[in-house]
């Protein structure tokens, strides 16, 4: 893909908390897949955006769009972060792999606290349309920069009504 909306995500599989998996290639089963890729169990403010989607888990589920929120953590620090995060509908994955974020154009990070994996993801989130194809992406070098899943949801209502419309950044 690297860092280039309408095309298609690189081939990764991803575990789930649930025992499942989840697969890049594999079309959204509604209208649209929402990827979320988190830095990992330290961070309060993925906690403030992944407790959100939490939150309008449902709005989103009446729009169509599946969601997966992943991260570098191992599936234990996956666990923990989701119960410690009150994280009960959410699909969680875990071992976001490193290059397949990287070609995604995700920026990564090295460890600086004990606490942190050795690389881990910046904030980046990837809606998936109904193709497979990344309709929009929205990717930070900093925990502090990140879209708010309220404003996700508002561009899943414009879509709705401008379907038509190639998406932005594919040029």
């Amino acid at each position: 893909m690297s860092n280039k909306t309408g095309g298609p995500l690189p081939e990764f599989k991803i575990n789930l908390l649930n025992g499942g998996s989840w697969l890049s290639s594999t079309r959204p089963s509604g209208s649209m897949s929402l990827l979320t890729i988190y830095r990992g169990m330290w961070c309060g403010h993925c906690k403030t955006q992944l407790q959100s989607l939490e939150r309008l888990q449902d709005d989103f589920a009446a729009r169509g769009v599946d969601i997966l929120a992943v991260s570098a953590d191992t599936e234990a620090r996956a666990r923990a972060m989701a119960k410690d995060y009150g994280l009960s509908r959410l699909t969680i994955g875990y071992e976001m792999p490193i290059e397949q974020a990287r070609a995604m154009g995700v920026y990564i990070s090295k460890r600086e606290k004990e606490i942190e994996m050795p690389l881990f993801c910046e904030p980046a989130t990837f809606l998936i349309n109904n193709q497979g194809r990344v309709q929009a992406a929205w990717l930070a070098s900093t925990a502090f920069a990140r879209v708010s899943p309220d404003d996700i949801l508002n561009y899943v209502d414009f879509l709705a009504n401008h379907s038509d419309r190639d998406p932005r950044g594919s040029s």
